[in-house]
């Protein structure tokens, strides 16, 4: 794999493939409503929270997440988050796979 800069600009909206990564993915994510509680099996994600701010629930604990705050989520951890107007940076190792996530509610 050659080196890469990828420009915020090209980042398509929840689209964790549009890039030729084959070991973590990256995309630009938009909540506006809340989630439902889930994990991944498999990815670490990291989100980063590039506007606005939310309530997460993280392993059945709330936390105030707002501007220029991360979140990593190691895979198996339970979470969802409370969001109105949400932007943030997910990236996730290995690639994402929307197929492989469990839901609980």
């Amino acid at each position: 794999m050659k080196p890469i800069i990828m420009r915020a600009k090209d980042l398509k909206g929840n689209d964790f493939n549009s890039n030729e990564f084959e070991k973590f993915s990256i995309a630009l994510v938009k909540h506006n409503s809340n989630s439902r509680l889930g994990l991944d099996p498999e990815s670490d994600v990291a989100y980063y929270i590039l506007k606005g701010k939310a309530t997460w629930i993280i392993n059945n604990k709330e936390y105030l997440v707002s501007k220029g705050d991360l979140v990593f989520l190691p895979k198996g951890t339970k979470y969802k988050k409370k969001t109105k107007n949400l932007l943030m940076l997910a990236i996730s190792s290995p690639r994402f796979d929307r197929k492989k996530r469990v839901y609980f509610e």
